[in-house]
């Protein structure tokens, strides 16, 4: 989650062109020698060098899909509603605060927006969301398939800050009662849906004011029932569901998670190719038909990518930085990646429920201005000049991660700078410059963003209602310099 919250990195041709290997390896074109009759024949064509490359392809294009099934299980596991994202199937968790440097759930979590989450099963109808008059207030309800492509995503942005509701219904399945008057429907390819609601808020008072709007955002079924619980439910522990990393399990995974959420049609010719090693919805997945050899090859290239993708892609991303004064803009199909998989891999990795540009963007800071990697060792100035702060229309905010993409802890309880985190300092011209150390730089014209005291760490910088200088690029932020 901006996540939950780490927004977004997830590359072929096109995309090495837009960002280089900016996030993920290249994954080897794959030629098969498909032989006519069954497909226990066909399989006993793959080679062992075709099998590792589709082991590779198997898990960069599965590994969104089984992490929005882990994290469905998990936030799911609960008997009645959490205060930090937990609930039972169609009925929401509002956040109790923000995040802090002890959250694990997904990677870059915000701390901007309070969260209002629920994962939705439109299986016996379509569900109604509604919320209050917000006024000037941003707000959004971002919803998810399950292969981590963005449905839609009400809000200030798109419906303003009247009283409002949404009706979302599974395709064919329009359920008992009738849609409520003025609600604006929104139409899902799938049973199971992520929905993500941010509610900016601000210091403590603030907060509370945003948490009694949120205490009445409504899900309900069309009849107008919403899910119950008994008075002192006590949720218990959430259970976990670790994404598998090896072969067999990680096969058996997939292929339940295609069979229970069909894939769209236009992954239809790399799943044509995978369904010759076993790979594909309702498939048993034991490898039967392949040699042995073959079989060994594809489980390693599954075990191998897992193991290989994090690491080869900050090695990606660090170069592609390196070339923009150290800050990384993902390409404009971030949150509607199509056939573009390793980059929706990537995004799984780094930030889970990455919205679309229109709604925010995320440079990443992986390195300084010289393309040295951040270290929690030195200090740092980030400046930005007067009159070019980032340019965006709802909120903006600057957020340390570590090398993990979790909170950094700090006596401060401090994790981001930004207009909506107050105070915000300025100098006398009106720049604005962020003291990024371990250290209390004890200068109070400037803002201080604490870092971890050793080790690498990467910043976030948040645009929401980005402008259009700011989405195509036209617009970077400055290069972080070394003091000190």
């Amino acid at each position: 989650m901006n996540r939950p919250v780490v927004n977004s990195a997830r590359l072929r041709g096109a995309l090495s062109r837009r960002i280089g290997p900016l996030l993920g390896a290249i994954v080897l074109a794959v030629t098969l020698a498909v032989v006519p009759g069954s497909a226990s024949a066909r399989q006993t064509a793959v080679t062992p060098e075709q099998a590792a490359s589709l082991g590779k392809q198997a898990y960069d294009y599965g590994f969104p899909l089984l992490e929005f099934t882990r994290v469905r299980r998990e936030m799911t596991s609960v008997k009645c509603p959490t205060d930090h994202g937990e609930a039972p199937v169609n009925s929401f968790s509002h956040a109790g605060g923000f995040a802090n440097a002890t959250a694990r759930t997904v990677v870059a979590p915000n701390t901007d927006t309070l969260y209002s989450i629920a994962h939705l099963d439109l299986g016996k109808g379509p569900m109604v969301i509604s919320h209050p008059a917000m006024g000037k207030r941003y707000y959004s309800f971002e919803f998810l398939d399950p292969y981590t492509n963005v449905i839609d995503i009400p809000g200030l942005r798109e419906d303003g800050g009247k009283a409002g509701s949404y009706v979302i219904k599974w395709k064919g399945h329009a359920g008992k009662g009738k849609k409520p008057k003025g609600a604006r429907v929104i139409k899902s390819d799938y049973r199971r849906v992520w929905l993500i609601g941010r509610t900016l808020a601000t210091d403590a008072k603030d907060q509370r004011k945003a948490q009694k709007l949120m205490s009445k955002y409504g899900l309900t079924n069309l009849k107008g029932k919403a899910k119950k619980f008994k008075k002192g439910c006590k949720p218990g522990e959430p259970k976990t569901f670790p994404t598998p990393t090896t072969g067999p399990e990680f096969i058996a995974a997939l292929n339940k998670a295609l069979d229970d959420n069909p894939p769209p049609k236009r992954d239809k010719p790399l799943l044509d190719q995978l369904e010759t090693v076993g790979i594909g919805p309702g498939l048993p997945g034991d490898g039967q038909g392949l040699g042995a050899d073959a079989q060994a090859a594809l489980y390693k290239g599954i075990a191998d990518e897992a193991a290989g993708l994090p690491g080869r892609a900050r090695l990606n991303v660090l170069t592609e930085a390196q070339k923009t004064a150290g800050w990384l803009l993902p390409p404009s199909n971030i949150g509607d990646y199509g056939t573009d998989y390793e980059f929706r891999a990537l995004i799984a990795i780094v930030g889970l429920g990455a919205n679309t540009p229109d709604e925010a963007i995320y440079p990443s800071g992986i390195t300084d201005g010289t393309g040295a990697l951040y270290n929690g060792a030195n200090q740092y100035r980030l400046t930005f000049a007067p009159g070019d702060a980032p340019p965006a229309r709802f909120f903006w905010s600057l957020t340390m991660y570590d090398g993990s993409g979790y909170l950094v802890d700090n006596p401060l309880d401090r994790y981001s700078i930004g207009p909506s985190h107050p105070p915000l300092v300025k100098q006398s011209d009106g720049s604005i410059v962020i003291a990024i150390q371990a250290t209390d730089p004890n200068d109070p014209t400037v803002n201080w963003l604490p870092s971890p005291a050793t080790g690498n760490f990467r910043l976030s910088l948040r645009l929401y209602g980005p402008s259009k200088a700011a989405r195509s690029g036209a617009w970077r932020p400055p290069g972080v310099v070394q003091v000190g």
